[in-house]
């Protein structure tokens, strides 16, 4: 008689820093004034940034206004987040252990026209890249009666 004993095998896969990278869209985003835009953002190869910082801002604008939304610590730190986004932007946290860090920007205003950074860092392995993304919004004059 023979018996099989189960097991597992955990595999453990390290990446060295400089064969990780940000990438984003290659070409500006577009959308309708009102409408949600979802900002793509990953670490390629696919790796977790559960543990990670990642930062999304707005380098053309001045220091007060550019934090659109950071991620830090396994939760969102927003105290420093720009009123203009204040309840309108939101990472995939479901979707972070895959390494996407793309952000939904809810209901997008004329004012979000502009470039967008999305900032990831490793602590733990120094590792830092970004990626920027450039917004256009159509339908910019908003008529209401």
């Amino acid at each position: 008689m023979m018996s099989m004993v189960k097991g597992s095998i955990k595999i453990s896969l390290k990446w060295r820093p400089e064969q990780l990278k940000v990438v984003g869209p290659d070409a500006a985003l577009v959308v309708e004034a009102g409408e949600d835009l979802v900002l793509p953002c990953s670490i390629q190869p696919n790796i977790s940034a559960v543990d990670m910082t990642v930062e999304w801002f707005r380098p053309d604008l001045n220091e007060i206004d550019r934090l659109v939304h950071l991620y830090e610590d396994h939760e969102d730190r927003n105290e420093k987040q720009s009123k203009s986004y204040r309840g309108r932007t939101r990472l995939f946290k479901e979707e972070l252990h895959k390494g996407n860090t793309s952000l939904k920007l809810s209901a997008v205003q004329p004012s979000d026209k502009g470039t967008y950074k999305c900032f990831v860092q490793d602590k733990s392995t120094s590792w830092y890249d970004d990626v920027t993304l450039s917004v256009e919004v159509s339908g910019e004059s908003l008529h209401f009666q």
